[in-house]
């Protein structure tokens, strides 16, 4: 990996964890005050539009990481041709997918009330804050395209500058009427408004950066390349529906089984979850642009130094937050929105396990991702979604496991299906390396990853919630020991090629060559 690649993965990582995080604690300021004033009703309809946008959104199709991967040699070789070409198909399609999107959404609105169970009475019309939340999502699709140009070419800090600035502008301003007019669609609309503004002024950029952009000259892409992204875009639809059903059906089931209390109490954890996610993924992911670059630049073995090193450094981060969180879940729950808003210790560390093993795939996605390989994946989604909805139904419907119900459901589809057809992918057909030694490397990140946690929380479960400052203090001792204790355990199961590699050793090294 070259410098320069090493430094734009470097800065495009810092930014955007630390744009995400910063929008983060604004996000949990307008929860606080949003569930205060609004109440957790609110709260769960707002997750149960969030979950049905999130499967109108398929109609997307994954064509963006299709053509966004498509640009990366265009960019590379500066054809300004070529990368017009690809962003005037961007824009075209997106332009259509805001259609559809529009059109089916109005379709779901006259149903909106068979998938809440109980009285809407109390969180007043459903139809036009759906109608609110519709548009905002329509609106994001006409200018969004053109983020998409920074991110192949390495800017993504650009994107994350934009995204942090309006969504804590929007946050603020909706914290302000929430105290001066508490209104639901008033919050709605302030919302919108700040996705329009972000959109325009990230096309504006684009149009600054890249003035070829502006052409008005019709620029056709090669049949070639157009037949490379239908066979990704067909490889995606499965992806794309896999990822919809598992990620964003659990509050309409949650909605449906048991009501929107439920969802709201359900969306404080998954506040935290999806950010704690946004926070780990946009430093991760931003370097995806760079992993792409690699695929043409490096030799396989080096490509597969640069998995491992990877992978471990995710591992790495992904049990230094579960930690956190089994740790420090309940008294900031606690003290946050209080005690009624608690969830049990067993679907705390549900919730924390399915975390844990979600993290453990981020460098076998974010590899698919950067070297194109959803047309090899194309069938794995389809298996993983049908896992994850079989067993929810069952788990809530049937055996009334309440929360823990869609929390298993995800957790078993990554289990049974996740954990070996993804590796086996990306080292096929990526990297060209050796599934035994990757699952000797995975199970001993699992195993000993499972056991930190679960200690960890056991430890921290015997003092009470209301001691918030000394669960602050064990945290924080539980952080450091169980990070240096996963890192000089689980690093003695790396492969040979990075045998002896450590995640914290090779930070600090970096930290002491820049002081």
């Amino acid at each position: 990996m070259n410098k320069s690649r090493t430094k734009l993965s470097t800065y495009n990582s810092i930014f955007a964890s630390v744009s995400q995080l910063l929008s983060l604690l604004v996000s949990f300021a307008s929860r606080t005050i949003f569930i205060k004033v609004l109440g957790e009703h609110y709260l769960g309809l707002n997750g149960l539009f969030m979950n049905i946008l999130n499967l109108v959104s398929f109609a997307e199709l994954g064509i963006g990481a299709a053509i966004t991967y498509s640009l990366y040699e265009p960019i590379a070789k500066k054809n300004e041709s070529a990368i017009l070409g690809l962003m005037q198909l961007y824009r075209r399609v997106y332009h259509a997918i805001a259609g559809i999107v529009l059109v089916i959404g109005l379709l779901i609105t006259p149903f909106l009330k068979f998938l809440i169970n109980g009285s809407t009475q109390n969180v007043g019309n459903i139809y036009i804050a759906f109608i609110l939340f519709l548009l905002n999502t329509v609106f994001s699709y006409l200018w969004n395209y053109k983020r998409s140009i920074f991110f192949a070419n390495q800017e993504g800090y650009i994107n994350s500058l934009n995204t942090l600035v309006f969504q804590v502008g929007a946050q603020i301003i909706q914290i302000i009427f929430l105290f001066v007019y508490p209104s639901y669609y008033l919050y709605l609309i302030i919302q919108l408004l700040l996705t329009v503004f972000s959109n325009l002024q990230i096309s504006k950029l684009a149009d600054k950066k890249y003035p070829f952009l502006k052409s008005k000259k019709k620029v056709g892409v090669p049949s070639k390349v157009i037949d490379y992204i239908k066979r990704n875009v067909i490889g995606m639809v499965s992806s794309k529906l896999g990822g919809i059903v598992v990620n964003g059906t659990d509050n309409i089931l949650l909605s449906v089984g048991l009501g929107l209390g439920t969802v709201g109490i359900y969306s404080n954890y998954t506040l935290i979850l999806n950010g704690m996610n946004s926070v780990i993924n946009q430093g991760i992911s931003a370097v995806t642009a760079s992993i792409g670059n690699m695929q043409v630049t490096e030799n396989k073995e080096k490509q597969k130094i640069i998995f491992y090193k990877y992978s471990h450094l995710s591992s790495l981060i992904g049990i230094f937050i579960s930690v956190g969180l089994s740790s420090f879940f309940s008294p900031f729950i606690s003290l946050w929105v209080g005690k009624n808003y608690l969830l049990t210790p067993i679907t705390t560390w549900t919730i924390v396990l399915g975390f844990f093993v979600a993290e453990l795939r981020q460098a076998n996605i974010n590899f698919t991702n950067a070297y194109g390989l959803y047309w090899e994946q194309r069938k794995k989604p389809i298996f993983e979604s049908i896992v994850n909805l079989f067993f929810s139904v069952i788990f809530l419907f049937y055996m009334h496991l309440g929360i823990k119900a869609v929390i298993l459901g995800t957790l078993l589809s990554n289990l049974l299906v996740n954990l070996w057809w993804e590796p086996f992918i990306v080292i096929r057909f990526g990297i060209n390396g050796k599934l035994k030694e990757y699952f000797k490397y995975y199970f001993a990140q699992l195993f000993f990853g499972v056991i930190i946690f679960t200690v960890s929380q056991y430890i921290s479960s015997q003092f009470s919630v209301d001691y918030f400052w000394l669960h602050i203090v064990i945290t924080i001792g539980l952080l450091v020991v169980s990070t240096l204790l996963f890192d000089y355990i689980v690093s003695k199961f790396l492969p040979e090629c990075v045998e002896g590699y450590s995640a914290i050793r090779g930070v600090l090294k970096r930290i002491r060559g820049r002081l």
